[in-house]
């Protein structure tokens, strides 16, 4: 189901001050409004990305990333096992850095002990109801973090276009509101301009280890917003 919300907010200008705005010249019978609507639309997200890593650590740099590369070819095999295919896999970061032995204040030391590496990959899984397999495969495939699910749509044009149609009626209304109180009439549209954003639909699921249990994934609905602002000439009655 998609549910629509508008809030819109407005100021009134002379012609003098529109022109230090640097507006639309006003024509001397005209009155500058300034409308800022918004349109929300709520839907449920068809999509989830999580982030997640393999370290490992050894004596030498090589040590350590031949034994990243072992559990990262498991781990990208737990994933297309169920079903999130290449095209849906990408390596964020992979890296290797030193590790210095600790004095007793925790910092490090010169003396170098060995070395660790880390390869990071972001998923897209594109049928939620997968999402907990997902995460009991990289928990079992030996995945050293996993963070996520942050939420989205495939494609948002539609909500994008609904929730614009939203904010531009929101606008026209407050338009029409505003000059029948001032004794005045809209009499054209000087400028249009808009941004578009979603809520964040992350969340803060974050799993350490190798077996932990697979928890429970809730979407619930995202916002896809729209501003408008709106530059209305009014006139006299």
């Amino acid at each position: 189901m998609v549910k629509t919300a508008l809030t819109a907010m407005a100021l009134v200008a002379s012609a003098p001050l529109a022109a230090q705005q640097g507006t639309t010249l006003l024509e001397p019978n005209e009155t500058l409004l300034q409308v800022e609507a918004e349109g929300v639309v709520k839907d449920v997200p068809d999509q989830a990305e999580f982030s997640t890593a393999v370290t490992t650590d050894g004596r030498t740099a090589k040590e350590a990333m031949d034994a990243n590369a072992l559990r990262a070819g498991r781990l990208v095999a737990a994933i297309g096992s169920v079903g999130v295919p290449a095209m849906d896999q990408r390596t964020n970061n992979l890296s290797v850095r030193a590790r210095y032995k600790k004095d007793k204040d925790g910092d490090d030391t010169d003396e170098l002990i060995g070395y660790r590496a880390s390869n990071r990959l972001t998923l897209t899984v594109r049928d939620i109801s997968r999402a907990p397999a997902v995460l009991d495969a990289l928990a079992k495939a030996g995945a050293t973090e996993v963070e996520g699910p942050n939420f989205s749509f495939a494609d948002d044009a539609l909500l994008k276009k609904a929730a614009r149609k939203r904010a531009v009626a929101a606008a026209s209304m407050q338009a029409e509101d505003y000059a029948s109180a001032l004794g005045m009439r809209p009499l054209r549209v000087l400028r249009v301009s808009e941004r578009a954003a979603r809520s964040d639909g992350g969340s803060d699921i974050v799993v350490t280890g190798s077996r932990a249990a697979a928890a429970p994934i809730r979407p619930g609905q995202q916002e896809t917003r729209v501003t408008v602002w709106i530059d209305y000439a009014l006139v006299a009655k």
